[in-house]
């Protein structure tokens, strides 16, 4: 399954506007297309916020992206890691607590 975000045939490039203060890219809504991934069950978007590149992922048992964090200054790829590790990490939490309440039995 790809944990990558790819360009459709419908989207445009992404023009970051110049801002030297800044190193991060700022974006318009228009400028960025919402595509959504899965990655082991959990689904992971973009948003913009405050012209800030967002990902915000998103329980299987949830109907809303709780978690979310801005693109790091690294880039999409690292953010993206990063956030494949707290998955897992709650992946790995969820089943070692689903073991403990089969043991209390």
């Amino acid at each position: 399954m790809p944990t990558y975000f790819t360009d459709s045939k419908q989207s445009k490039p992404i023009k970051p506007s110049i801002d030297t203060s800044n190193p991060i890219p700022q974006f318009l809504d228009s400028q960025l297309e919402q595509i959504p991934v899965r990655y082991k069950g959990w689904k992971i978007s973009t948003k913009v916020i405050n012209g800030k590149l967002w990902l915000r992922w998103q329980h299987p048992h949830e109907n809303f992206p709780r978690y979310g964090c801005p693109v790091s200054e690294e880039g999409l790829e690292v953010t993206i890691n990063n956030v494949k590790f707290l998955i897992n990490l709650a992946n790995k939490l969820e089943e070692e607590l689903k073991i403990k309440s089969l043991h209390r039995r």
